[in-house]
């Protein structure tokens, strides 16, 4: 089985980060940040292929412009160190046709994400054979009017013994947060490319599970990412692919050292039926 290349994120205003930022960058696109007061213009970035906002049913409709999904996230956050998205990176099969990768990653955020409440803006890149989805997902919940929801609600709640006492306790306004939901997101890709590859006549089958959950003696390549790449194109290598290079190495002479030990207790076995 195959690991499958999944990453989620948070887009955190106390790193001086910008969701709006963000979506430019994954949109390719032009956007000005009412709150930041700055224009972000990635139109020079020439791979995507697919963007896309899928909105629950109660979401404004102007919600599917990115400009004012994200310019609303960004008024509603008041706070400077505020959570403004989570944001997703998954490898899709390069071995699919766009249309399939479309198809397969909008069914993928429906079922996960958008029938839960949450608003996804998706952007498809694919540069030199390797394609792949940024998602940015909203963090609050939208009430049936399409009015952001507070994050979380104060409850009163007394206790009562010689005199009256009160204190506060905040109720969360959705689990989208809880930390099981990591797990449930990345088996569920896992699943879908599974299928689709299947459909195909592909054989690839992938999984969630890291090398060491599996049992498996290996160890996990880090992720390069599109400027690794790119500079590794141009015969620059960095750091962290000279340490890929290194732990390819060393995977290797694993699968060397087991063969080896395979092959001793074969003929041991061999000895003695002998």
């Amino acid at each position: 089985m195959e690991f499958i290349s999944w990453h989620i994120d948070i887009v955190r205003r106390s790193r001086g980060e910008s969701v709006v930022q963000r979506a430019a960058y994954c949109g390719r696109d032009k956007l000005y940040c009412d709150y930041t007061g700055k224009t972000y213009d990635c139109r020079q970035l020439t791979d995507l292929v697919y963007h896309e906002v899928l909105l629950p049913d109660h979401a404004p409709k102007d919600f599917q412009n990115p400009s004012v999904l994200w310019n609303s996230v960004e008024t509603v956050e008041k706070n400077r160190n505020a959570q403004l998205a989570r944001y997703v990176i998954l490898a899709l099969p390069r071995e699919l046709e766009l249309k399939q990768q479309i198809e397969m990653t909008r069914q993928y955020i429906q079922e996960q994400f958008v029938e839960h409440g949450m608003c996804a803006d998706v952007s498809i890149h694919d540069k030199q054979g390797n394609p792949h989805a940024h998602i940015l997902l909203t963090t609050r919940s939208l009430d049936q009017n399409g009015h952001w929801m507070c994050k979380q609600k104060k409850n009163k709640i007394y206790f009562v013994a010689q005199q009256q006492y009160k204190f506060f306790k905040n109720f969360k306004t959705n689990d989208w947060d809880d930390r099981s939901n990591v797990e449930k997101w990345r088996q569920a890709w896992a699943e879908i490319c599974t299928r689709y590859c299947r459909q195909q006549g592909i054989c690839r089958q992938f999984t969630h599970l890291s090398y060491a959950k599996q049992g498996i003696d290996r160890e996990p390549t880090k992720h390069l990412g599109p400027k690794v790449k790119a500079l590794e194109a141009r015969g620059k290598f960095t750091d962290r692919w000279k340490e890929n290079e290194r732990i390819k190495q060393r995977n290797q002479e694993r699968d060397i050292q087991r063969l080896r030990e395979r092959s001793l207790e074969r003929s041991r076995d061999y000895d003695r039926s002998r």
